[in-house]
């Protein structure tokens, strides 16, 4: 596997992951110019993408690890995870105060405990309408 930090990647092959993790595609949105990551690391088989993360921050404050991707027949082989590693690593080697994730399904919650994340209360409103 090959881990590629802050590589632009095309708004179609990004919605193509999208897509395979069962998420809606938002190709429009990730190809507007406004879009700007933090931090992005795309895992590679060969030249394929199998997984993703995004991460937006204000540098100092907050980092917010948005979108954590594998595709499904590249999942429960530890990209995943491998992702996270790195992401949380280069969060910390830039100092920035505090983590956050949200995940959609209760499932989910294992995995991020195991890197240290604990379960606040929080809020979120979708306002995306699918076109």
């Amino acid at each position: 596997m090959d881990y590629r930090l802050n590589e632009k990647i095309s708004a179609w092959t990004l919605a193509d992951l999208r897509q395979s993790v069962g998420w809606n595609r938002m190709e429009q949105e990730l190809g507007n110019p406004k879009l700007q990551d933090f931090l992005t690391i795309a895992c590679y088989d060969n030249s394929e993408l199998i997984g993703y993360v995004s991460v937006v921050s204000n540098g100092v404050l907050d980092a917010y690890i948005q979108d954590l991707m594998v595709r499904p027949d590249y999942q429960n082989k530890g990209i995943g995870t491998e992702l996270m590693n790195k992401v949380i690593s280069h969060i910390k080697e830039k100092g920035i105060y505090m983590i956050s994730v949200i995940y959609g399904e209760e499932g989910l919650k294992g995995f991020y405990e195991r890197f240290g994340f604990y379960t606040m209360l929080c809020g979120q409103m979708e306002t995306y309408k699918s076109k």
